[in-house]
């Protein structure tokens, strides 16, 4: 592997005074490393930055720091050298002496780059003599979709979850006229000039010493309106203040597509003029100054519109600060705040067709997340200021924060989090049933967020509570599982659906032993298909989780057994918590066999777990109370005994039913399926029982029920639901209201009495992941070049295909239905 070390001086200067290193002494390394191309052939090279004192580091010590952050392959070595810009080479270093040697060369500059390569010493090195900076990571773009459809789930639409969605409307910006520009013609050149990327430093430095005033203004400033996307720049405009100013001087610089050099930035006073004044002899210029009687900063001069060539397409947009970066892509990380440096870049180039370095972008991004949601190290110890103003505004919610001490330090370990509103409506409301599954956070904390989540009458996502640890580990679950026991108490007839996590099953059995511990299908079909493959479980591993009376379950084990009883044994010894529904409890009402709440609930946060975790669990709390209050405009709309999806679908199977009722009296008759098949079952209306077992697990009338119910003369079909799905019963999940509150900054102060540290970061090799590893039976992409369908060419789609449109579509419709005939033999065995 090799490693460049490069960079930008001014950024080095910065983390110098972060780091409180001497100037003097450091130097500033970006790095990128080879691997063995013997070895590793997808990756070329790989970049980093470091920054060094040359006092205080070794050849073996520098050596060593790159090895341990990206470990060699197997008997690889590391071999470096490093560009010596005078002489045009790459010198060897292999001892101290050569080190010095290389801070001697580059003592002005502070800024060296460095080439280590990771070779088997068993052959032959070639030291480099040249170097390709364009060289990256080359990734075939012919990339294939290929899914395993091998034990799928074939009755996916029992398994639905309704989540509905929300969408919030963007205020409308008011426009101020811009005033018509008149050029200067008495306007003469200076020869002061400063260089660019000096007065773009001084700039910047000026916005940060004014951070603090964009929040704080004093009361009597007015509410200045512009077109924030073409502020105007004539003379007598005004802003709220001198950061505004500068930023929208930026925005108009880019929006007519010039840049401007600084000649005077303070406090009080700003002047600017084109930045190519002394080529074209520009005479546009720009003085703005504070107002005498406010704080307020009015535009003083600006003689002439600009005429300049476009600068536009410029590789380096230069007043494209990280400041205006910042100002511009707020509002998008507020929706959501997982966007990354590339999509943002992708954006500001969509919206504002400029392209801006992937560096700044960032920086801008990291700036705009520390004046939304604050300092990271200090978003632990506000989660006590957090649960005081939940206690306060919403008595009787728990919020609870668990810390350590680590070196004399008391640091975050866990929390949990309980609306007041979501423990009574799923008390009084819901059935009682809970998925509970954990998603890993994207921020810098890459903890896990736990959750309870309930189902309501109308089958939709319905919150409880939710918890924060590091990992998955039995203690963390087991107290989850206690703070959820205290919030929740152990209602009748409570069912537990987990996947098949060691840890998350022990939490449940030692907090929860009464409780029904039913474990999740698709992740049980997911381990099983690892080990036994055959059409025999195609036909019968889902039938037996979907069979509702024990009779019909044993008639697929039986086929399975028979088969391959190792594969059947398998199931019995590690597969032990109910995964059929012809075990499942007749109280709690809910059929599901798979974990699905717990899956919308991982998606319905998933733009938002990279957010601090104060501001992340008040923009739970946020969503939250949005979704409470859609569901109390829809109940107030609603009428009668149940709720109306329930009476639809159940008038639609009542119709072309080819059953057979016979009565053995008002209550009790026999229901025989003609056709062939001619199962009978027994149906009994006084008890709601049905011999199949569906009207006791699910609550509403199965098709047996249904056709001895309908065969009665004036007996409505409603009556014979369970409460559960009433709406008295929907109406008392969402009865409570779920309070609004202020944003953080007005929150009371916690009087906790000590500072609670952010946890201990776990130090990861390679990119932090945003996205989970994906599971064997989920979509994968496979390498390798697309063959075309019709020419049975490579490197093209049929889409894309020279040959004649109307053959093209020929081709497409024969390969349609020969994936349709493929499908259909497949799914009949």
């Amino acid at each position: 592997m090799v490693f460049l070390l490069s960079s930008i001086y001014a950024h080095a200067l910065h983390c110098l005074i972060i780091f409180r290193m001497d100037p003097n002494s450091c130097y500033f390394l970006e790095i990128k490393l080879i691997r063995n191309q013997k070895k590793i052939k997808d990756m070329k090279c790989y970049s980093f930055e470091k920054i060094i004192d040359s006092d205080l580091i070794n050849y073996k010590d520098l050596v060593n720091e790159i090895v341990d952050k990206c470990p060699p392959g197997y008997l690889d070595v590391a071999h470096v050298q490093y560009y010596d810009a005078n002489l045009g080479n790459y010198p060897e270093v292999k001892s101290n002496q050569d080190l010095l040697i290389m801070f001697e060369k580059h003592s002005v500059a502070k800024v060296v780059q460095i080439f280590v390569v990771y070779y088997d010493p068993s052959e032959p090195y070639e030291p480099i003599s040249a170097w390709d900076g364009d060289v990256q990571r080359q990734a075939n773009s012919n990339i294939e979709q290929d899914e395993d459809n091998y034990l799928c789930n074939p009755f996916q639409e029992n398994e639905h979850v309704g989540v509905d969605e929300e969408y919030l409307e963007d205020a409308p910006v008011q426009v101020v006229a811009c005033a018509h520009k008149q050029k200067d013609k008495d306007y003469c050149f200076d020869d002061e000039s400063e260089d660019a990327s000096e007065m773009e430093m001084e700039s910047g430095s000026d916005l940060e010493a004014d951070e603090e005033i964009l929040g704080h203004e004093a009361d009597h400033i007015p509410n200045i309106e512009y077109d924030k996307e073409d502020p105007p720049m004539s003379v007598g405009t005004l802003y709220r203040s001198m950061k505004e100013s500068k930023l929208a001087l930026s925005q108009h610089a880019i929006k007519h597509e010039f840049e401007y050099n600084t000649e005077k930035s303070a406090p009080h006073r700003f002047r600017a003029n084109c930045s190519r004044r002394d080529e074209d002899k520009c005479p546009w210029r720009l003085h703005a100054a504070k107002a005498d009687d406010s704080g307020t900063v009015v535009v003083r001069k600006n003689p002439c519109a600009h005429d300049c060539s476009s600068t536009r397409r410029k590789k380096k947009v230069k007043n494209a600060t990280k400041h205006w970066v910042c100002a511009k892509v707020k509002d998008w990380l507020i929706c959501d705040a997982t966007l990354g440096a590339k999509e943002l870049q992708k954006k500001l180039k969509e919206h504002h067709k400029v392209r801006i370095h992937y560096k700044r972008v960032y920086m801008g991004k990291e700036l705009a997340l520390w004046q939304l949601y604050g300092d990271w190290d200090s978003s632990f110890d506000n989660l006590f200021r957090f649960k005081a103003q939940v206690e306060s505004t919403c008595p009787g919610s728990i919020v609870v924060i668990d810390h350590h001490t680590i070196k004399e330090k008391i640091r975050f370990r866990r929390f949990f989090f309980a609306l007041k509103p979501c423990i009574e409506g799923f008390l009084s409301g819901c059935k009682p049933y809970l998925a509970i599954d954990s998603t890993f956070l994207t921020g810098k904390f890459k903890g896990q967020i736990a959750s309870a989540s309930a189902v309501d009458g109308h089958n939709w996502l319905f919150h409880v509570c939710f918890g924060v640890f590091d990992s998955e580990t039995d203690e963390n679950w087991i107290w989850f599982m206690q703070q959820l026991r205290h919030a929740i108490g152990s209602p009748r007839g409570l069912d537990i659906c987990t996947n098949c996590g060691q840890a998350v099953m022990t939490g449940v059995g030692e907090v929860f032993p009464e409780a029904e511990h039913r474990e999740c299908i698709f992740h049980h079909v997911s381990n099983f298909k690892k080990k036994y493959h055959g059409k025999i479980f195609y036909e019968h591993v889902w039938a037996t989780a979907y069979s509702w009376n024990p009779y019909l379950f044993g008639k697929h084990w039986a086929q399975m057994e028979s088969t391959n009883p190792a594969a059947t044994d398998y199931l019995r010894n590690w597969h032990t918590r109910l995964w059929t529904r012809s075990q499942f409890s007749t109280i709690c009402k809910v059929d599901y066999v798979t974990n699905n709440l717990a899956e919308c609930f991982n998606n319905w946060i998933k733009y938002h777990k990279s957010m601090n975790l104060d501001d992340f669990m008040d923009k739970i709390r946020q969503m939250l109370m949005i979704k409470w209050n859609q569901k109390r405009k829809i109940f107030r709309k609603l009428d009668g005994l149940v709720l109306p999806h329930i009476i639809k679908n159940l008038n639609e199977k009542s119709r072309e039913l080819n059953l057979e009722v016979l009565e053995c009296s008002e209550e009790v008759a026999e229901v025989t399926a003609l056709g062939g098949s001619g199962f009978r079952f027994v149906v009994n209306l006084n008890d709601r029982t049905c011999s199949c077992r569906q009207w006791q697990v699910s609550g509403i009338p199965c098709k047996h029920a249904i056709a001895f119910i309908t065969s009665l003369s004036n007996t409505p079909l409603e009556k014979y639901v369970d409460h559960y799905y009433s709406i008295d019963k929907f109406k008392s999940a969402y009865a409570q209201l779920i309070p609004a509150m202020e944003d953080k900054s007005q929150w009371p102060k916690s009087s906790h009495g000590f500072f609670m540290h952010p946890p201990l970061l776990k130090v990861t090799a390679g990119r932090p992941k945003t996205e989970r590893h994906k599971g064997c039976s989920e979509k994968k992409r496979k390498s390798g070049q697309h063959k075309c369908p019709i020419c049975q060419d490579f490197g093209h789609h049929w889409h894309n295909c020279k040959r004649d449109r109307s053959e093209r579509t020929t081709k497409k419709e024969g390969k349609e239905n020969q994936d349709s005939s493929f499908m259909n033999c497949s799914l009949g065995g």
